[in-house]
């Protein structure tokens, strides 16, 4: 009995110890079965790729499924597997990566040239420029897409400009029907005794129009101008025609105050101005008075602050007038009185005779 019971009492005391080793083996079993089976939600992606295929509509992923990844419009895998596996409710890694795509040189523009300051990948956008005098025929920018450049390049054409007015009394050349190409010029002409107001030359500027705005022809002539105590001294006759010149000088006992040399302007006015001849401050105007019995001279000085008075002109002008003529009156009474009294003293001569001669004679013995 005691055997046995030391049998039972060991079979007791090894049945906690089974228990405790099978239960935790049924636990580790349970574990590994949950895990074998758990699914894998929508898996988190690099950026610009998405799911390809069935995996873009699912939500939930299959324990051992494998997806494959793209990249999206306008990129492109630049490397790295493209597939991802759900293991156990867990994605393996990305490891495929995106970029945009590059579109490169959208080539050349004649007469112009092409900005890529933005950039040539997916997305960019170039801008082109025409020359100047040149204008643009089609869109000025385009973007780079997935295929490439989405849109063909511009043209840059040639300015024009339509033929200019006629002017009034003119002509132009060369003279076209049709139009004028940038830069272009033309050159105008007045007719007959006309002149040119304005630019002569014009030019088909950027815009399509040329400049300067057109000349005009008009008639200049400028009058036949005088200075008072002055006189031309030089130059041009009548009619003065646009450019014509005259050249003035004062008359003794004047100072000129402007310019001598004038010349006919476009506005048919002289230019810059006709001068004035004035009495100069050094000049004596001397004025004489006479009577009957004495005759008095009085000269005055004439001072720098003195205005010349009308009379003094005239006075300064004939001075010599005012001493030639007394001179001229004088000698003729004077050879009139001589003549007078030599025929007189010739009539007595006569009159008298010899009886005269004797009596006379006879006095003085």
């Amino acid at each position: 009995m005691g055997t046995l019971h030391h049998s039972v009492g060991k079979g007791r005391l090894i049945d906690p110890v089974m228990g405790i080793t099978s239960l935790l083996l049924m636990v580790i079993l349970d574990l590994v079965t949950t895990a074998q089976g758990q699914n894998c939600s929508k898996p988190v992606l690099g950026g610009n790729m998405h799911l390809k295929g069935e995996g873009i509509l699912l939500t939930t992923f299959s324990d051992g499924v494998s997806v494959n990844l793209a990249c999206d419009v306008g990129h492109m895998s630049a490397g790295g597997s493209s597939t991802i596996t759900c293991t156990a409710g867990t994605w393996s890694p990305v490891r495929m990566t995106c970029e945009r795509k590059y579109c490169g040189s959208a080539g050349e523009v004649k007469n112009g040239n092409i900005d890529y300051s933005e950039g040539t990948q997916f997305g960019d956008t170039i801008s082109i420029h025409c020359n100047t005098g040149f204008k643009m025929v089609g869109r000025p920018d385009i973007v780079c897409g997935d295929k490439g450049w989405m849109g063909r390049l511009p043209l840059c054409e040639v300015m024009t400009c339509d033929p200019p007015d006629p002017i009034a009394h003119g002509t132009f050349s060369p003279e076209k029907e049709d139009f004028y190409e940038y830069s272009q010029v033309v050159e105008f002409r007045c007719l007959n005794d006309y002149t040119l107001r304005g630019s002569k030359l014009l030019t088909c500027s950027e815009d399509g129009n040329f400049k300067p705005d057109p000349p005009a022809c008009v008639k200049v002539e400028c009058n036949d101008t005088r200075i008072e105590n002055g006189d031309q001294d030089a130059g041009s006759r009548p009619p003065h025609r646009y450019q014509a010149t005259m050249t003035f000088q004062c008359r003794p006992g004047y100072v000129m105050f402007g310019e001598r040399t004038q010349i006919c302007g476009i506005d048919s006015k002289w230019s810059p101005g006709v001068p004035e001849c004035k009495l100069s401050a050094t000049t004596k105007a001397t004025t004489t008075s006479t009577t009957t019995t004495t005759t008095t001279t009085t000269t005055r000085s004439v001072k720098e602050t003195d205005a010349p008075r009308p009379t003094d002109t005239a006075e300064t002008g004939n001075n010599w007038l005012k001493w030639v003529i007394p001179i001229l009156v004088i000698g003729i009474c004077s050879g009139f009185c001589y003549g007078l009294w030599t025929y007189t003293k010739k009539k007595r001569g006569k009159r008298h005779g010899p009886v005269g001669r004797a009596l006379m004679d006879g006095k003085m013995t």
